[in-house]
Formats: C-alpha cells, structure tokens, sequence
C-alpha cells in the first residue's frame, strides 16, 4: 500500500539567514512576516487513489466470489452423489475461502483508509498573503523555530542564524543567551563596613593612656 508522508502537508527544512528564512524555492523576508501559529492537524497517510481503488477491487472480487462459491455449492446440494456434485463441492469451497479471504483484505485496507495520525502545522503568514506551512509530529520543535523567528522580528538581531531539518530530526538553531545585568557599584557605607561591623579608624584605650601620662607630667 502507498502511503502520505508529512511532506505533502507542508515543509520540513529551511535555512534562518540574517534577513530571511528559506524553505524549498520560498523566500521569506522576515521583515515581510505578518503572522505565525502553531495548530493541531490531522491527516490520513493512508488514504491515496491508489489505495482506494485496491480497496474496491477487493471488495468487488470478494462478492463475485462468495457469489459463485455459493452457487457451486447450491449445484452440489441438487446433485447428491454425482461426480459432478462433488466437483462442483471443491470449487465451491475454495471460491468461498477465496471471497473470505478477500473481503477480509478489503476490510482491512477500509480500516487503513480511515486511520488519522495527528501532528502539528506552523502556518507563516507574510504581509502579501502567502501562507508557507511548517508540519511535524513533535510540537516542541515547531515552537523553538517560532520563537528564533521571533526573535528576530522583534530585536532586529542579524545575527542568529542556523538551519533544520525535521526529516533528520536536525534543528541547529539557537537563541543568544541574555545578557547579564551589571552589579551596581559598592556603597560608602559598605567600604568603611568590614562584615557587617564598622571599621575602627583608632584605639580608645590607646587614646586613654596617652592623656594619663600628660596628666601625670604636669
């Protein structure tokens, strides 16, 4: 059986430049991006064409089966103990394994058809109406590559570049890290402050004894 891949619902790799985002043959500006959103989908990888008209091919086969299976059978009830009754009972009976076998087949390839696999489409709007989609089964992925785009749009950064592809599970691209805020500079109180207790410019005892012995030279 044939089967969809994510490929036919949008894109799966790009380059982030300094001005523009490329997927396939399409070229955005970032500056020219009106709109981004991430939506949840869901697509049925196994419904095609050709899978289909399997399906009905089965189906059809498996009636005129059972059909003719059942009449070969209805011949060998009416003749009891002929040969040709008893031809008539093996064909019977391996038409109707047969037309089973096929109905069963077509059961489960009906089953195929309506399966639905979840994933999830970011969908870039630009501000001259083209709609560029992105799709994955891993939302997280989806949401860092919004946010690089972003950030770009939001600071003007040239810088911050990278590239991914979600069919290799490869996306190298990354945010700059913030930059630290300066400490402020130290306060007078905290320069003449030595843990916690002020600082002590001169000995009292010292000065005490100093003004004892003038008093005793006098």
């Amino acid at each position: 059986m044939d089967r969809q891949t994510l490929d036919m619902e949008g894109a799966r790799h790009g380059e982030i430049s300094s001005a523009s985002l490329q997927m396939g043959d399409d070229t955005i500006a970032i500056r020219r991006i009106a709109t981004m959103s991430i939506e949840s989908m869901e697509f049925a990888p196994w419904d095609m064409p050709r899978n289909r008209k399997s399906q009905s091919l089965h189906a059809t086969l498996c009636v005129a089966n059972l059909f003719c299976g059942l009449v070969a059978l209805a011949w060998w009830m009416l003749t009891p103990g002929q040969q040709s009754g008893l031809v008539a009972l093996f064909v019977g009976g391996v038409l109707v394994l047969l037309g089973l076998f096929l109905g069963t087949r077509a059961a489960m390839i009906a089953a195929k058809i309506k399966r639905r696999e979840p994933y999830h489409r970011l969908t870039i709007g630009t501000s001259d109406g083209r709609q560029i989609p992105i799709v994955d089964d891993n939302r997280d992925v989806l949401v860092r590559i919004r946010n690089v785009v972003r950030h770009k749009m939001d600071t003007g950064d040239t810088e911050t570049v990278g590239e991914f592809d979600l069919n290799l599970d490869i996306v190298d691209l990354k945010l700059p890290k913030p930059a630290r805020a300066a400490s402020p500079p130290p306060r007078h109180d905290d320069i003449a402050t030595t843990h916690g207790e002020p600082e002590l410019l001169f000995d009292a005892d010292e000065e005490d004894a100093e003004a004892e012995r003038l008093k005793t030279a006098s």
